[in-house]
């Protein structure tokens, strides 16, 4: 089946693992816009004809570019991904049992779940397809079983099994032609606005997830919101035995804070206020829960860029446990909600009087940042919020709702005024859900008026600074020009 589980790397530089398929046949490399989501990878945009045999031909309107590597040794590559809302049905077709393959002990599986049928959501074609066997090596099981190939991802299950039936379904050869006949409707597709917005067409997984998150959502007297994680059907029997790979993992921080002293401090730092805010609590012995538990590993990402927190603290949701799945294998993810990056940014340029600002700790408020469905939990949170408050808030109301990309307000009105009004109103409108939004800034400095200094992005309310920038959506932009700046290294 030559099916792998590999680290993808995130947009942060976070390493998550995804279940591929090898397949040689297949010209292009193909990620499903469900991983496409969780990775929060910047995309391109493309116009090629996927078509599998016997298939539908289908429009890849996106590609990202990101890299893979192995849970086996240090080989990483670069890879570029057509996306494509589903590729092929789970491989195998359904679950075989192995209990009496006899497979060798001190093998390294490429997949440690190649015999339970399961989603696949990377397909890498034939670019870099004979890359991945640098040995070629190989054991055979028997006559009647498959053979084990070695990869560069660990030993591969691959080739057929007189115990197994052949099902189309798990058959993928992939075709792609790139179309330049119908030009009118390619760029009719581009400059639809539709296109660019954020999709209205939800997946079953996605409805059941919103239906789950509607039936589910409440407040403390606070008001702030508790929300639950959207869990796959298979959930109760996918977690296995955790505590030991997340102890092991605490060793090796622990190791890494005696070689670096500066970063057990902050990262000593990050936690204390973790507690002191309320946003976990230690679990003694006694109150272990009945039910079903899963440790995670935590580890530092430092970026030296930001103004506030330059080391953050990340749960591993993706730590596999005892049983080759992790936790965030047993969730759901859930849809996107709010509007895509090119769309903000065009709406962002309509207005005389530009407004930028950012919800402070804005996952900690509401979940566990490294989880499968953190960001649609913790974005649907902002939208249930203008929906239960909005009423008395009508321009804070329409910002929390269209001017939102994950916890970065990015937005504008045609007047001074207007602007101080609206940064008012949703000032007031997030903290009812206990969410504090700071690091204003405006092309306009009157609109900064009466904030304390901790509530700016810039230096400054009374003057702009030469050259200053402030970081919008990972664009810099000069605020008192109201122009965007790119930089490059190297």
């Amino acid at each position: 089946m030559l099916t792998v589980v590999l680290k993808i790397v995130d947009t942060y530089g976070k390493e998550h693992y995804a279940r591929a398929l090898l397949d040689s046949g297949s010209q292009p490399n193909l990620i499903t816009d469900r991983l496409a989501q969780l990775l929060r990878l910047k995309r391109q945009r493309s116009n090629v004809e996927v078509q599998g045999i016997g298939q539908k031909p289908e429009y890849a309107t996106e590609s990202v570019t990101t890299e893979i590597r192995s849970r086996r040794g240090k080989f990483s590559r670069n890879v570029t991904f057509l996306i494509l809302r589903k590729m092929i049905s789970s491989l195998p077709n359904s679950t075989v049992s192995v209990d009496h393959w006899k497979l060798p002990e001190d093998i390294f599986l490429a997949d440690p779940g190649f015999n339970r049928s399961s989603d696949v959501d990377l397909i890498l074609g034939s670019q870099y397809f004979f890359d991945w066997f640098p040995s070629a090596a190989k054991i055979q099981l028997s006559d009647t079983l498959p053979i084990l190939i070695d990869s560069e991802f660990g030993w591969i299950v691959a080739g057929g099994s007189h115990l197994v039936p052949p099902s189309m379904d798990s058959m993928c050869c992939q075709t792609v032609t790139i179309s330049t006949s119908h030009l009118e409707e390619s760029l009719e597709r581009f400059w639809n606005i539709e296109e660019l917005s954020a999709r209205t067409a939800l997946s079953m997984e996605e409805k059941a997830c919103e239906d789950y998150y509607r039936s589910t959502v409440s407040r403390n007297e606070e008001g702030r919101y508790i929300v639950r994680y959207p869990k796959n059907v298979n959930s109760n029997t996918m977690i296995g035995e955790s505590k030991k790979t997340a102890l092991r993992r605490f060793t090796l921080l622990e190791g890494r804070f005696a070689r670096n002293l500066s970063l057990k401090q902050n990262y000593e730092s990050f936690m204390e206020e973790y507690l002191s805010l309320g946003h976990m609590r230690p679990i003694h012995e006694e109150e272990k829960p009945d039910a079903l538990e899963c440790y995670l590993p935590h580890h530092p990402v430092i970026k030296e860029s930001s103004t506030t927190t330059k080391t953050r603290v990340v749960f591993d949701g993706s730590s596999t446990t005892s049983s080759g799945y992790s936790l965030n294998d047993a969730l759901c993810v859930g849809p996107v909600v709010q509007d895509d990056l090119l769309t903000l940014v065009i709406r962002f340029r309509k207005f005389p009087v530009a407004l930028v600002a950012d919800i402070a700790k804005m996952y900690r408020q509401t979940i566990t940042y490294g989880l499968a469905p953190s960001s649609f939990l913790a974005t649907r949170t902002l939208q249930q919020l203008a929906i239960d408050e909005g009423q008395a808030y009508p321009l804070g109301k329409v910002a929390l709702q269209k001017s939102f990309y994950v916890d970065d307000f990015i937005g504008g009105a045609n007047s001074v005024p207007e602007a101080i009004q609206l940064r008012d109103e949703l000032t007031i409108l997030l903290s009812k859900g206990g969410f504090p939004i700071r690091k204003w800034t405006s092309n306009k400095l009157p609109v900064l008026e009466g904030l304390d200094a901790d509530c700016l992005g810039t230096q400054s309310s009374i003057r702009f600074d030469p050259d200053e920038t402030v970081k919008t959506l990972g664009i810099c932009w000069e605020p008192e020009k109201d122009q965007f700046r790119f930089n490059f290294n190297g």
